[in-house]
Parts: C-alpha cells; sequence; structure tokens
C-alpha cells in the first residue's frame, strides 16, 4: 500500500510541476530538523533516474538507510521546503545521485542544487519529496512550491493512516485517502452525474451527498460563463485547468481552481476534478486591483480605471446606441487656496468638493479625479438636461466654498460633450469637446 501511495505522489509530482527528476522517500519513525533525529528509509519512488542511480538508492535502503534530521535547517527554508544550493549540501544528505541537469540558466538553478519538500504530520517529517531537473530552469519559489507542499501534506496523511490499515483494498482505500483527507475538493463525474465526492467537495458547495449525486447536469455547480467548457470537457474528458466560480446550494459563490483529468472509472470514460477554494486569492487580488484604480486623497476612481475601463462604455453605447456624456470640470480659484492657506486645506477642498460632486451624481456614473484639481464625470445613457445637473454642481460647491473657505470664492468650471449614434465622435475628440467646452466656461468668470 505504501508504495502505491509514494507512486502516486511521484506521478503527481511530475503532471504538476516543473521537475523531471523526483524521488519519494518514507521513513520507519518521524524524525524533526535536528542533527541526533535519525530514521531509516523504508522504501521510495522514483521518476526520471537513471538505472545506476536507482541501484545506488536500492543499496542505500538495503544498508540501513539511515537519513538525519540536520539537513532540514531553518536557513535553507523557503515556505515550508528546504532550498539547498550548490555547495551547501550537508554531509548527512545521502544517497547524493548526480544531477543530470539538461541546461543551466544563468542565474538559475544550478547542477548541484537540492530541493527538498518534507512530508509531514504534526510537525514531524515521516517522508521527503526531492526534486531535479526543472524545465524552465528557475529557482523555486514560495508560489511555485505552494502545490507540491499540498501534495506532500496529503500524502503524510495518507502514509500514516495506511501503516494502521493493513487489510485496505489498495483500488479503493488508497484513493480514498488520497481523496477524503485532502485540503481540495474531489469530484468524479461521468456522462451527466456526479459518480464521486469527497467531504471537502460537499462542504465546499453545501450538499449532502445524495443531493449531489440526484443532480444532473452536475456542471451547473459551476458559473454560467464556463458551462459549456467544463460540458465538453464531460464529453471528451482530457486534462487541462480552470478558474471559476462555484455555485453553493445557499446561493452563495465561491471562487475556485479546477484541476481536470481524464481517467477510467467503473470500466468507462471519467472526469476527475480537484476543486481548491482559491475565494481569499481572489478578494485580496480584487482589493489591490480596487486600490490601484482609486486615488488616495479623495477615494474617488483615479486616471487609470478611467482608461482601463472607458473602452468597454463606449463599445456598449455603441452597441445598444444609446448616449453617454463625458463631463470635466476643475475648481476655480483653487491655485490661490493652496498658495494663501497651505496644501493641507487644498487636500481637504479636495475631498470636501468630490464628496459633493459624488453626492450629486447617480449611483451607474463615475466620478473620476482626472488630475490635480480636475474631475471627469462619466454619464452613462444621458444625452439631455445636462444642464441641470451642471447648474446643481456650481450651486453646491459655490454654496460649499462660502461656507468652508469663505477667504477664496471657490467655484467650479464645466464643460462636457455628448457621443450619441448619429454624431460616433472617437473618445479622443469626445474628450477634446469637453475640454474646449470646460475652458469656455472659465472665460465667462
Amino acid at each position: 500500500m505504501i508504495k502505491e501511495i509514494l507512486e502516486e505522489l511521484v506521478c503527481s509530482v511530475v503532471q504538476r510541476s516543473p521537475y523531471r527528476r523526483v524521488l519519494v522517500s518514507f521513513y520507519d519513525q518521524a524524525i524533526t530538523p535536528a542533527p541526533d533525529s535519525t530514521a531509516h528509509v523504508l522504501d521510495y519512488a522514483a521518476e526520471g533516474l537513471a538505472e545506476d542511480d536507482e541501484r545506488e538508492i536500492r543499496l542505500f535502503i538495503a544498508g540501513g538507510g539511515i537519513i538525519r534530521g540536520d539537513k532540514y535547517k531553518p536557513s535553507f527554508r523557503i515556505s515550508n521546503s528546504y532550498y539547498i544550493p550548490a555547495g551547501s549540501v550537508p554531509s548527512s544528505v545521502a544517497p547524493r545521485i548526480p544531477s543530470r541537469r539538461r541546461f543551466i540558466r544563468p542565474q538559475g538553478w544550478k547542477a548541484s542544487d537540492l530541493l527538498l519538500i518534507p512530508c509531514q504530520l504534526n510537525g514531524e517529517i515521516i517522508g521527503q519529496v526531492s526534486v531535479d531537473d526543472p524545465r524552465d530552469g528557475e529557482r523555486p519559489t514560495p508560489a511555485k512550491l505552494r502545490e507540491l507542499e499540498e501534495l506532500a501534506s496529503v500524502t503524510a496523511i495518507a502514509l500514516a493512516e495506511a501503516q494502521q490499515r493493513e487489510k485496505m483494498s489498495v483500488s479503493h482505500d488508497l484513493y480514498s485517502f488520497l481523496t477524503d483527507n485532502a485540503m481540495t475538493g474531489v469530484l468524479i463525474v461521468q456522462r451527466r452525474r456526479v459518480r464521486y465526492a469527497n467531504d471537502r467537495a460537499l462542504a465546499l458547495f453545501g450538499y449532502d451527498r445524495d443531493e449531489l449525486f440526484a443532480m444532473q447536469p452536475w456542471w451547473q455547480l459551476f458559473s454560467p460563463d464556463d458551462r459549456i467548457t467544463l460540458r465538453r470537457s464531460n464529453e471528451q474528458p482530457s486534462p487541462g485547468d480552470l478558474e471559476t466560480s462555484g455555485i453553493r446550494k445557499d446561493g452563495g459563490v465561491v471562487s475556485l481552481h479546477l484541476q481536470l483529468l481524464a481517467m477510467d472509472y467503473e470500466g468507462a470514460p471519467a472526469l476527475m476534478l480537484n476543486i481548491l477554494d482559491i475565494s481569499e486569492r481572489v478578494q485580496t487580488e480584487e482589493l489591490l486591483k480596487e486600490k490601484a484604480f482609486r486615488d488616495p486623497l479623495t477615494g474617488l476612481y483615479n486616471r487609470h480605471y478611467f482608461d482601463e475601463s472607458i473602452q468597454r462604455e463606449l463599445k456598449r453605447s455603441q452597441r445598444y446606441k444609446r448616449p453617454f456624456t463625458i463631463m470635466m470640470t476643475d475648481l476655480a480659484n483653487f491655485k490661490r487656496v493652496n498658495d494663501q492657506l497651505g496644501h493641507q486645506q487644498g487636500d481637504r477642498v479636495l475631498r470636501d468638493v468630490a464628496n459633493l460632486v459624488q453626492g450629486q451624481v447617480r449611483e451607474s456614473d463615475w466620478v473620476i479625479r482626472y488630475g490635480g484639481d480636475e474631475f471627469l464625470i462619466v454619464l452613462p445613457e444621458t444625452g439631455v438636461q445636462i444642464e441641470v445637473l451642471a447648474e446643481r454642481l456650481r450651486r453646491v460647491v459655490s454654496e460649499w466654498g462660502d461656507v468652508n473657505v469663505p477667504e477664496v470664492k471657490i467655484g467650479i468650471d464645466i464643460g462636457w460633450a455628448t457621443w450619441t449614434s448619429n454624431t460616433d465622435f472617437s473618445l479622443a475628440r469626445l474628450l477634446k469637446i469637453a475640454d474646449t467646452n470646460m475652458y469656455a466656461d472659465k472665460e465667462k468668470r
């Protein structure tokens, strides 16, 4: 049973990482990262090794196969793995299998570099994955190691359990331990139905096993945008990866990474889905993206957001032949605020006026801090009565200025241009017209 688990891990490492040479070993007892912590290698599995290399490993195990914990030094640690550069490999690392690097990338992986991924359980190491010959020639990074470490962690659980269950069925229970104890959800789907689901998959989607098995087609568990892709994968099972959204029983949405693997299940073609919850990562990325699109002083969208989004708005208006308006504004006498009252007061004026402007427009409108004291307002599906909004903005800004900055006569200059399917201006032309009209408004003062 242990041999099959080790071989399963080797296959997964080769398939899901850039490393072409893999050696996995299992110890007779757990060790810790200490010089006096030792164990014997009970068994191993490998891929990509030369015949002489494997012979040396077998001789090492037959001779006692003693390994020591001092190779797991904190100075070598990356994430939960250990990367030992060439020239730093301790003598306690055995057996020493020579690298078969096919090419060397400058500043990349060297021929004598060593990468160890421990199989840990409850803080103790019960086995190890050693890899070499990365296809990309790059040194490892925490992000690249994450999946290998997850595989090693799941395998550690399966190995520990395998020692306690001597009568288990290799064909069924091996798979159960690698899936039911996994951090990832696992579904096996065949035709239109779910045929197998581990506990993690049930928790991710919020269904019990009977509900999930009765559901068809199974791809309704995922975002409508990706159902055609998943249906095609179901009809002709083939490996692949997909980031999508899962639809929970309670209507909630969870961000998922799917690894699709073709397999044979009970004598017929099937598709296995390894499902990883990436909601936290997606939320972090969205927060970072939102931060990149916001002006830190006013909280408004910034020019980067405008440049990224305005073409979509223009195409939408062209498709549905609906007008939209771009309104350009700047603050009258703002330079005097900075010169007379200081830049802190100038910042306060920008923040408060930004809030005023935001409060006068619809939720569907965008208010952009375009630069300095210039604000850009995008007004979808508008083409008439813009003057009403302009007059309201002039009034509220002027009234606010009279109360809050009586030393300087604060105002707002406004110009706009409207795109329609009849005029069909380019975006550059639209901005130029709005800018010209704003300066014409300024001249009236």
